[in-house]
């Protein structure tokens, strides 16, 4: 598979989720081309076979490569289905985790991750050697929340390859204080992966997205700070290559009783969300919708002619086809964030020629 990994510039870790994968399939191509996701496999819905996962993630991201790894946030409970019992074997080490091995071995656009839990240096030079013997390019990821105890083995086993045909994510995962979670990423970059190639891409993620939207009444913008972050770290750590990533304005899997969430539309621009929501005077949807468009971030920063945008407009104007749910909005705001963050270094991107090649 033709790919220059020197070439990244916005990797999304996207969890395998009916929003995600809406607000990525309805993205033009010339913006796909521009990104190289990683997905967290899950058993998608009530799917009786974790293959349908693959299928919905390359109905979203057609023939193109990504990264895969484990969903660890993705909760197995009660009796499970044939998915979710061949998803919990991947976790399986027995035999240098061959189960994960045989499971992307399947899938010509997958470069998975490396499975490090309770893994020795051998195990890991097996691992990879099994995946370059695939013709594969592969991922080692180390999320802050999940460090593993053995990074020491897989620095070891990083450098005993000798090869550049892969890359590292730090994932900060969800964080309300930039300033931690970038000396914590510093920390890995500097200390134990301060031996690693300086050539190797190190791509950074984490995302701020709020958790309780019930603080949010009226119209609001939030900022977040992931590319001031990434920026930092390339000037403080002397690496060659630091990519940025995020979660596509989602963050991981979380579990609990919730009541329903009131309507809100989000609309994402470059460095910020803006909210529309307001339980004190019961806005719907449309109401939202109004507030969003009649915004000046709407005003200096639409026209993108994406998904994302035509299903705000369509909410102000005809609700009943446009956004009328949660998951709709959540789908429109990933729509907007990706193309947004894959087009970041392209300047004004307001206008640009997005029509696609036409399939019969």
């Amino acid at each position: 598979m033709a790919f220059d990994i020197g070439a990244l510039s916005y990797v999304p870790t996207l969890a395998i989720r009916a929003s995600e994968m809406n607000g990525l399939e309805k993205l033009p191509s010339l913006t796909k081309d521009k990104m190289v996701p990683i997905f967290l496999l899950a058993p998608w819905g009530r799917s009786k076979e974790l293959d349908n996962s693959i299928s919905r993630i390359e109905k979203a991201f057609p023939h193109r490569p990504y990264f895969l790894d484990l969903d660890r946030d993705y909760q197995v409970s009660g009796e499970l289905s044939p998915a979710q019992e061949e998803f919990r074997s991947l976790f399986s080490n027995t035999e240098r985790y061959r189960n994960w091995i045989d499971f992307v071995s399947k899938y010509e656009f997958i470069l998975p991750c490396i499975q490090l839990p309770e893994q020795s240096t051998e195990d890991l030079l097996y691992q990879i050697g099994s995946i370059q013997a695939l013709g594969k390019l592969f991922c080692i990821r180390i999320e802050l929340k999940r460090i593993p105890s053995n990074l020491n083995d897989v620095v070891m086993a990083l450098n005993a390859v000798g090869s550049a045909d892969y890359v590292i994510q730090i994932d900060g995962g969800w964080t309300n204080n930039f300033q931690i979670t970038e000396a914590e990423i510093h920390g890995l970059i500097t200390g134990p992966l301060g031996g690693i190639d300086a050539n190797i891409p190190i791509i950074v993620s984490c995302t701020s997205i709020p958790v309780d939207y019930t603080v949010i009444e009226g119209r609001e913008v939030l900022p977040f700070g992931n590319r001031e972050m990434v920026n930092s770290l390339k000037r403080s750590t002397n690496r060659n290559i630091i990519v940025y990533g995020d979660w596509g304005s989602t963050r991981p899997r979380q579990y609990g009783i919730a009541s329903p969430p009131k309507p809100r539309i989000d609309y994402p621009i470059a460095d910020a969300w803006v909210f529309a929501r307001s339980k004190e005077n019961n806005w719907d949807f449309k109401k939202a919708a109004e507030e969003i468009v009649s915004s000046p971030e709407w005003e200096t920063e639409s026209g993108l002619g994406i998904w994302g945008e035509q299903m705000i407009m369509l909410t102000k104007d005809n609700p009943t086809f446009g956004i009328n749910s949660a998951q709709k909005n959540v789908a429109a705001r990933v729509n907007i964030h990706l193309h947004r963050q894959a087009l970041f270094d392209d300047g004004d991107i307001r206008g640009i020629d997005l029509d696609e090649e036409w399939e019969d």
